[in-house]
């Protein structure tokens, strides 16, 4: 612990023109465009310019590398981009020269301290207690999750907040590139994928830590970002029994269908695309899609179940069969510019009858009366 607050307070003192944005709490992106063009973004707003720089390109080009020794990963013209996670645990992302033209480019999402729970996102106006109810009964029914949304949208603070559902006595293994997911639990084995550093190391992939996971006999296997081939291992993964998640970039649930689609071939094997959509449609039993808003509020917008495919409409790609379970209707901008809706029970979902397999379980008001 003494050493990684040592390495923080070494980076702080090498970012110093950006030390006060770091120890702010409510800043949660820091951008820096060059010497003189530094941006951060508060939680809630936009990005908006602050009152930093540094002294020349050359002390910029300094911290840049300075960051990379702290880190262990080098950054220069052969290694132009940089990926990384901070001791704090924020994520970094550096691009110098050749790749970028102006100093240099260095982006820090910080990682918050303080764990968000699925009330605390009601309190901010994500979700509501309705849509709460409706994500307990799909962790606790075991249905593997995907849950979708641009960068920033609130998918992994969605992913850490419901998995506080599953049992204390599950075994919990993720798998990232960088570490995001911070579950308050015992029982849960956090693995991180690791580059080469040179021609002798070996690299460790996200589809190498997927097939480890299932070695260890875990209930849940949680993909903080689904975004290659681990994608055929985590529908593999989840059709031999094994409860899960992932998050993936998409724009709709639907979309984090499509992309789903694209990224399982990526394994190497030449799959039909009927293949692969079976292969989903087993795997995955919901889509929760995640969106920030123009006002950049964060709300939960669907959460979709997927039950099968139409064959009746096509035999060689035959679309998803999909109900929405709860969905965000947007009404308005009020006189603030913020965003006016209501969230809405939609739905049940078709193993509603399977609902009773839950211990001590109640069926809320509003799927009752749609039996």
């Amino acid at each position: 612990m003494e050493k990684k607050t040592s390495n923080l307070d070494m980076l702080k003192a090498t970012l110093g023109p950006i030390a006060p944005w770091l120890d702010d709490e409510d800043v949660t992106d820091i951008c820096v465009l060059g010497k003189d063009h530094v941006y951060c973004r508060r939680r809630g707003e936009g990005f908006k310019r602050v009152d930093a720089s540094w002294t020349s390109s050359e002390t910029l080009i300094v911290a840049t590398r300075a960051i990379g020794q702290h880190i262990e990963r080098p950054i220069h013209e052969r290694e132009p981009i940089l990926d990384a996670r901070l001791p704090d645990k924020s994520r970094v992302n550096i691009i110098v020269d050749p790749c970028y033209d102006r100093d240099a480019c260095i982006v820090i999402r910080k990682f918050p301290e303080q764990h968000f729970t699925l009330n605390d996102l009601a309190r901010f106006g994500t979700i509501d207690e309705n849509g709460i109810s409706i994500l307990e009964i799909i962790v606790r029914m075991e249905k593997n999750l995907l849950i979708a949304g641009g960068t920033g949208s609130g998918k992994t603070t969605i992913l850490n907040s419901i998995c506080g559902f599953i049992p204390e006595t599950s075994v919990v293994v993720t798998v990232e590139d960088a570490r995001e997911i911070s579950l308050c639990r015992e029982l849960w084995i956090p693995l991180e994928s690791k580059r080469a550093l040179d021609a002798e190391d070996r690299e460790i992939t996200l589809r190498n830590l997927v097939q480890t996971s299932l070695r260890v006999n875990p209930r849940w296997v949680i993909v903080g970002e689904v975004r290659g081939g681990e994608a055929f291992d985590l529908c593999r993964a989840f059709n031999t029994g094994h409860a899960g998640a992932g998050t993936i970039h998409s724009n709709s649930a639907d979309g984090a269908l499509s992309a789903l689609e694209m990224l399982i071939p990526q394994a190497g094997f030449e799959i039909p695309l009927r293949a692969i959509k079976e292969m989903i449609c087993h795997a995955i039993q919901i889509v929760i899609f995640a969106k920030t808003l123009p006002d950049h509020s964060r709300r939960l917008m669907e959460i979709v179940e997927l039950h099968g495919l139409d064959y009746e409409a096509s035999q060689i790609n035959p679309p998803y069969k999909t109900r929405t379970l709860y969905r965000y209707e947007f009404s308005h901008y009020d006189e603030n510019d913020k965003a006016v809706g209501r969230f809405r029970v939609c739905e049940p979902p078709s193993w509603i009858d399977d609902l009773k397999m839950i211990p001590n379980f109640q069926m809320p008001d509003f799927w009752r009366q749609q039996q």
